[in-house]
């Protein structure tokens, strides 16, 4: 350098250099101009496809309704006849849990109103005599009745001192009906397999304090902004920046709808920006009352167990046990301080941080002078609430799982519906409890189950109830607890089962004749004795229980008493393949092999399908339509399903009478006859089912008006040693004494063409079909042109 510039000033030197530096400079900035200009363009170009494509995606959700709408699952209407019987208390205990207001018996019933009368009060009331046994009476207006309506719907319940209906009233002015329904109570809400409490509200129904409360500590602005706010950004940034940790954000309450509705909770720029943008078009599309309303109906405001807490609706319920409406300064203070944490602000397990939020929310509400001082005082001093209520349980889900399955089987999915199921609260609970506390008590008491629950086996069981008249399942109850194993036993368990095959045996004997030609009657001989039966080079013997054999027997007795050996002779008799073709009818969906021991229940069934082949038997032939949904509904309230009640005719209503007479015989004299010795009276029939290498124990029974089938094994297949008579009979006389007493005690409708006959002692020792301490009298049902004489 110094050679170069030998002899050159100072001035002389930087003149050169600079000459010698421009041309490379203005390359360099006219790159950089170039480089920033692409950048921008490629920019606006990102932003101007993102903005379009999240405005498509934002359009498209609007037009098809993805906001978050929950999944509804609501329970059967609980329904009351004459003659049926009931607790008072039960009935008040559901109304209830809907929220109902109880008044005097004198005063007058608006919607969601109930009253309580003794029987002197009660005759006042409908202006009626009673007698007096006529104990007390309830009555209640349905929530969804409208006011002009509601003197004419009111529905009275006038109950005996034996717990029995004698008469129900509609008015006023009132009328004797045959029946009383309540409406169909909210089940469970799910977000996809989340379950959640969310109770909708307009934003009419939200006091104006609370909304008030909200904006004034979420965003101050929000009638004011347009999706986003550069100030609360700006102060929040300033505060997180001079305070050195994050100690503010300054989403909208617009940002945090669009981040509740369409995005997720991830801290991203992309995120953030898709966030910013949605924003700006959410608002662009919806009015700021649309726009809060929704807000308050979808926030996530704590966590009751399992179930997460949406909107202010099912908040105010959990937190205050109160509805929306009827919050105070205080309480819509506290919801709004909640909605920041609901974690860090739970006034259950963090009351200390939700005091010092809640006064921070009254600060802000008396700086924005929404409150004076003196309310702010007031409100300030008020007690956090006490402990939560527990007003939430993962009700049913095994129930709610066969639901899902249906709907799936329909080509349909279930996010966004209104479901209104089968489902009967009462009976569900009772047969859950009834199933646990019976294997309880066997791992417990039973020696063998005993040991095998201490090496960690597992008892299991299943119970299923369904409506023998609609087809509609009302109990479903797929183990004994849903959290440790989701395995729906009841629709997904494929178990062998015994003997719960041998009535259609007998109803296939029932629609044949014999050899010689005979019609077979519930009195037709059969032997029952030991035998080998060879078949493709292979040699079969049925052994009757205990090896025990009876010889000449009929075929009522033969079935009650579960004898294999008579059953599989009568079963080769008529033909393997014509069994199966009626069990087919019945109902039973399962392929069945035509091989002797089929006839003995050697093969595997789905339990369902034995509620199904029973309910139709409990039908006189008339095959119900399973389902467990009533009808569902689209967020446009529009049916997407409805179920068809109307019953398919199977095979001749009299000789499936014939075959229930016989059935009878069971509960009360055969395998199951404990049923009646422990308190379950009105006319059933049923069968006992227990597998050959004692894994499977089962009980199906019926009355007129349900059909309950049970069943207890392990999944693993190990041997439990248990019976249908002491393995499942104990659980369905349990369900049936709290259910099946609710409704009549009828006997069966048996078909025009059938008679009754009464089989004394002596008929009965002439057909061997008496011991010590039978009933001395049995009576059957024949077939008019095939009655015996006898």
């Amino acid at each position: 350098m110094k050679n170069i510039f030998k002899g050159c000033s100072p001035s002389e030197f930087c003149t050169t250099l600079s000459s010698m530096m421009r041309p490379r400079l203005k390359t360099i900035l006219l790159a950089f101009t170039i480089l920033l200009t692409l950048v921008i363009i490629c920019g606006l170009g990102i932003g101007a496809y993102s903005y379009f494509a999240l405005e498509k995606e934002l359009t498209a959700k609007l037009e098809s309704k993805k906001f978050i709408v929950p999944t509804e699952f609501y329970a059967a209407p609980p329904t009351f006849q004459t003659h049926s019987q009931i607790q008072i208390s039960d009935i008040e205990k559901q109304l209830l849990r809907q929220n109902y207001r109880r008044r005097e018996f004198d005063q007058r019933l608006l919607s969601g109103d109930y009253f309580i009368a003794t029987r002197e009060q009660c005759a006042a009331r409908l202006q009626v005599g009673l007698d007096e046994n006529q104990d007390a009476c309830i009555g209640w207006v349905t929530q969804d009745t409208r006011t002009q309506d509601v003197d004419s719907s009111i529905q009275v319940l006038v109950v005996q001192k034996d717990r029995l209906i004698s008469r129900i009233f509609k008015g006023a002015p009132f009328e004797e009906v045959q029946e009383a329904v309540s409406e169909a109570p909210l089940l469970a809400q799910y977000i996809g397999n989340e379950p959640l409490m969310q109770k909708t509200v307009t934003l009419g129904e939200v006091p104006p304090m609370c909304s008030n409360a909200v904006m004034s500590i979420e965003d101050a602005q929000f009638l004011e902004h347009g999706g986003v706010s550069f100030k609360g950004i700006f102060r929040a940034l300033v505060k997180n920046v001079t305070s050195g940790r994050r100690a503010q954000g300054g989403s909208t309450i617009t940002q945090q709808l669009v981040k509740n509705y369409f995005l997720t909770s991830e801290r991203t720029l992309k995120r953030k920006y898709q966030e910013f943008i949605m924003s700006v078009l959410l608002e662009s599309r919806f009015s700021k009352d649309q726009i809060l309303e929704t807000y308050l109906n979808v926030i996530y405001l704590g966590q009751n167990g399992a179930f997460q807490v949406r909107g202010y609706g099912a908040a105010a319920r959990y937190y205050f046990g109160k509805e929306l409406t009827d919050l105070n300064i205080s309480e819509c203070a506290l919801m709004a301080a909640i909605v920041n944490s609901p974690g860090l602000y739970n006034p259950f397990k963090k009351p200390e941080n939700a005091e010092r939020r809640r006064n921070l929310v009254l600060t802000k509400m008396k700086g924005l002078n929404y409150i004076s001082q003196a309310q702010f005082d007031e409100a300030d001093r008020q007690p956090l609430p006490g402990a939560p209520r527990t007003i939430a349980s993962e009700t049913a889900p095994y129930y709610l799982d066969a639901v899902r399955k249906q709907l799936t089987a329909q080509g349909l999915s279930p996010d966004g519906l209104k479901i209104y199921t089968g489902l009967d609260l009462e009976a569900q609970e009772t047969a859950q409890d009834a199933l646990r506390g019976h294997l309880e008590n066997l791992e417990k008491n039973n020696k063998h189950i005993s040991n095998l629950k201490a090496k960690g086996h597992s008892l299991e069981g299943t119970v299923l109830v369904g409506n023998n008249q609609t087809g509609l399942v009302s109990v479903v109850v797929g183990g004994r607890n849903f959290r440790m194993t989701q395995f729906n036993r009841a629709i997904d368990g494929h178990r062998q089962i015994g003997s719960i095959m041998k009535p259609f045996v007998f109803l296939t004997a029932l629609l044949n004749k014999t050899e010689s030609g005979e019609p077979y009657t519930p009195v037709t001989l059969l032997n029952d004795e030991k035998f080998t039966y060879k078949y493709e080079g292979q040699a079969w013997s049925p052994d009757n229980y205990g090896k025990k054999y009876f010889g000449t027997v009929p075929m009522f007795y033969a079935l009650k008493n579960s004898l294999n050996a008579a059953t599989a002779s009568l079963g080769l008799a008529v033909g393997l393949g014509n069994i199966i073709d009626v069990t087919h009818e019945m109902g039973v969906t399962s392929h069945l092999k035509s091989f002797p021991a089929m006839t003995l229940g050697a093969f595997e069934m789905y339990p369902k399908e034995v509620l199904q082949s029973y309910m139709t038997l409990a039908a006189m032939g008339q095959r119900p339509s399973l389902s467990f949904i009533r009808r569902a509904l689209n967020s446009d309230n529009v049916e997407v399903f409805v179920h068809d009640p109307r019953p398919v005719p199977t095979v001749d209503p009299a000789a499936v009478a014939s075959l229930v007479s016989m059935m009878k015989q069971t509960i009360l004299s055969g395998t199951a006859r404990s049923i009646t010795m422990n308190g379950f009276f009105n006319p059933a029939a049923g069968k006992t089912g227990t597998t050959s290498d004692n894994k499977d124990a089962w009980f199906a029974g019926f009355t007129p008006y349900l059909t309950t089938v049970v069943w207890v094994g392990y999944d693993n297949n190990l041997p439990h040693k248990l019976t249908g008579s002491n393995g499942a009979v104990p659980v369905w006389t349990q369900v049936m004494k709290k259910i099946g007493t609710r409704f009549p005690a009828d006997d069966f409708p048996w078909p025009e063409n059938t008679e009754k006959v009464m089989l004394d002692q002596k008929t009965l020792e002439a057909l061997n079909a008496y011991k010590e301490g039978d009933p001395t009298q049995v009576e059957l049902v024949f077939d008019k042109e095939k009655s015996p004489d006898l």
